[in-house]
């Protein structure tokens, strides 16, 4: 659990270091941190609902993903396309998660969120070069 609360950390730090002070990125980026922490909160206090409304809210904010205007110097990666993919995959993650979580299986739904946020830290680096 100390690499998951690290990991949030962390994220956090790296989305608001080097940012421009877009006020929609720091919206969507906000959302996806809070919705990532609300998650964590439920597994710590062991409490369904808010693991619920976590990954609800994170579903919620991944529409957003077009808030940011990508652009690549590579011509064979598309990074839009890559974002919408990522964004689908942690989609049926945060699935994973409430449905593994509700099922009590608190092991596969924090691994769930381990690959969850793994996904938003790839995007992170190869996206947004942090």
């Amino acid at each position: 659990m100390k690499k998951i609360l690290l990991s949030c950390v962390l994220l956090s730090s790296l989305v608001f270091a080097e940012m421009k002070s877009n006020p929609e990125h720091v919206k969507t980026m906000r959302g996806y941190e809070a919705a990532m922490g609300l998650i964590e909160r439920g597994f710590l206090r062991n409490n369904a609902n808010m693991v619920k409304r976590g990954a609800n809210n994170l579903k919620n904010n991944l529409r957003s993903v077009d808030s940011f205007i990508i652009e690549s110097d590579e011509e064979d990666f598309n990074p839009q396309a890559y974002a919408h993919n990522e964004a689908a995959a942690i989609v049926k993650l945060a699935d994973d998660i409430i449905k593994n979580f509700e099922a009590g299986k608190n092991d596969e739904a924090r691994a769930a969120f381990d690959k969850t946020l793994s996904r938003c830290l790839a995007c992170h680096r190869i996206i947004r070069k942090w």
